[in-house]
């Protein structure tokens, strides 16, 4: 089997909006603390081949994935279906469209940024050379909290117990404990590594507005500096409900965390590469579905008078602009109304008589001997990795959120509280809310692996 590696800038110019943390935040870019990359591994086995791109960007929504396949295709050939594409999810990248009002996207930088990432797979191509596999997991403790059940908002938690590396959270039960990579060697050397972990990359918060990977991608670069030559790929797990142990802080804690933090990460992966063991890979696999699951059943006048009730909102006398009014933070202002009425049109416009939308998501696999990728395009809660694990027939199965899409696929809870994660980011992604997301993607990601 062969493999090569390659990335290529992407770094937007200063000004552009920056993704995540709330509607209408306007948070333009005003400094670059690290570029940001787009990765690319091409495997190839005979006549079969696989590509997978990783993005430094909160996420790739489905109309720009499909972009960034074809301009890859276009430069190197072979098919769509064949390139997988995924996102780190670092929220200091730019807003790329996908959610209303989460980074108003720079068009600039949205129309060229496909073909700086197809760069990468070319290069990728020119690197191919027969390759030798090792997979290891490993411990990785210590980094993550669960912001639903547990403390994973740190905004008031203590930064001096949070700064230690011995610190633990409550229910680590909760998070996702481990580390995962698969390493490419030629010759002795390694060429290539992909790192897997469930947690979101928001050290940095919302009162920031630097360019960078945020931790993973300062771990990414820590490593391919360590190992010369080599090409360091983070592909996010199961991370919906999990966060970092330090994030929202003001700007002088969130530089000392992000350097912490991303040190903390960088070891426990070199801890995994240096345990890491061969593996036969004797066959490889790639797999694409567009998927649709079930949704709750609005009719087009609940619709209707929805979006009538919010437009109410803003023909009051008196109404502004500025979502930090009233000494609130902007999520409890009308920039979070706002978002979820152009959520609703988009909705609206989309029935075909009585019928509603209900697009397709992404599901994209891909088998490199006993190691199954197994990605999907929304941020996959905890919970939803253990039945995905128990039901693939593959020995090493990771479950990679952020593929192809954006939006999330919360648990059995969180969708009965329809609050954030359950009713709003459907609405602020043009969407219907889920019903049963929480079974129907594991059984759908264990199909997708019985495929491959």
């Amino acid at each position: 089997m062969k493999a090569g590696f390659g990335r290529a800038d992407i770094t937007p110019r200063l000004g552009v909006q920056l993704a995540g943390y709330g509607p209408y935040r306007n948070r333009q870019a005003q400094e670059i603390v690290t570029p940001l990359w787009a990765r690319a591994m091409v495997v190839a086995q005979g006549r079969k081949r696989a590509v997978l791109i990783s993005v430094d960007g909160c996420g790739t929504p489905r109309k720009l994935a499909r972009r960034i396949r074809a301009a890859v295709v276009a430069r190197i050939g072979g098919r769509t279906t064949e390139v997988m594409v995924s996102a780190t999810h670092t929220h200091s990248a730019p807003g790329v469209a996908g959610m209303f009002g989460w980074g108003e996207a720079d068009m600039m930088y949205l129309e060229t940024l496909p073909t700086r990432i197809a760069e990468a797979a070319v290069q990728a191509v020119a690197n191919l050379t027969d390759v030798e596999w090792r997979h290891a997991h490993a411990p990785c403790e210590g980094i993550a909290v669960n912001r639903e059940t547990d403390t994973g908002f740190a905004l008031n938690e203590n930064f001096a117990e949070r700064m230690d590396p011995q610190w633990r959270p409550a229910k680590p039960e909760h998070t996702d404990p481990t580390v995962r990579v698969l390493a490419a060697y030629a010759g002795g050397k390694l060429i290539g590594l992909l790192h897997h972990f469930g947690c979101h990359p928001v050290v940095y918060g919302e009162k920031t507005a630097a360019i960078h990977g945020d931790y993973a991608g300062l771990a990414s670069l820590s490593l391919e500096a360590k190992h010369v030559g080599a090409v360091a790929m983070f592909l996010p797990g199961a991370l919906g409900d999990i966060n970092p142990k330090l994030n929202h802080r003001v700007l002088s804690e969130s530089r000392r965390a992000l350097k912490a933090i991303g040190k903390q990460y960088a070891a426990a992966v070199s801890g995994a590469l240096r345990a890491a063991e061969p593996i036969t890979a004797d066959k490889l696999a790639v797999v694409q579905r567009d998927t649709v699951f079930s949704r709750q059943k609005w009719s087009r006048k609940k619709v209707e008078r929805r979006i009538a009730e919010l437009e109410k909102i803003f023909a009051q006398p008196g109404v502004t602009d500025n979502p930090f009014t009233g000494g609130q933070p902007p999520l409890m202002t009308n920039g979070m109304e706002l978002a979820r009425l152009q959520g609703l049109r988009q909705v609206l416009s989309e029935y075909r008589g009585a019928t509603p939308p209900n697009p397709t998501v992404c599901l994209h696999g891909m088998r490199i001997g006993p190691v199954a990728l197994l990605g999907c395009g929304l941020e996959a809660y905890h919970s939803l990795q253990a039945p995905v694990l128990q039901g693939s027939p593959h020995p090493h199965t990771w479950l990679i959120s952020l593929v192809g899409g954006t939006g999330y696929a919360p648990d059995r809870a969180a969708i009965e509280r329809a609050g954030y994660a359950g009713d709003f980011v459907p609405l602020v992604t043009g969407e219907l809310p889920y019903v049963k997301i929480y079974d129907e993607l594991p059984r759908a990601l264990v199909k997708l692996a019985l495929e491959l």
